[in-house]
């Protein structure tokens, strides 16, 4: 798989097979990956991050990432999405690939996602995978 930074790719896999060969890609061709919300123990997990990251610190992303995407950050009635990208947003600013498994959010969340992170990884110069097996 040819990945370009600055860039957003979607990866659907119902069984987890492309999993694998996704890691030994990014482990050959980039430094710097993370596994976020995956059902395994080596992926970072959303709700253990976002609980170690002060109040303070989540109030600038969010204004920083709204002024990426020149729009509000809220999401109505998306509390757990608003981490997803909370913690994506930090995420991205220490590694150069990051793949966001989509477990816990819905198709609105997901679209809204990765809309708005197209131009947060072009504004970092990183890339996102989000990971759907649904």
């Amino acid at each position: 798989m040819h990945l370009e930074k600055g860039k957003v790719y979607i990866v659907n896999d119902h069984d987890f097979k492309k999993s694998e060969h996704l890691k030994s890609d990014l482990k050959k061709h980039f430094g710097k990956y993370i596994f976020l919300n995956f059902p395994d123990e080596n992926s970072l997990k959303v709700y253990s991050y976002y609980e170690k990251v002060k109040n303070r610190t989540i109030e600038e992303v969010k204004r920083e990432i709204s002024c990426i995407i020149e729009e509000d950050f809220e999401l109505e009635d998306a509390e757990y999405s608003e981490k997803v990208m909370t913690v994506s947003y930090l995420l991205l600013q220490e590694n150069t690939a990051l793949v966001v498994h989509t477990a816990g959010m819905s198709w609105h969340s997901i679209d809204c996602f990765k809309d708005r992170f197209m131009k947060v990884t072009a504004f970092l110069d990183r890339i996102l995978i989000i990971y759907n097996n649904k």
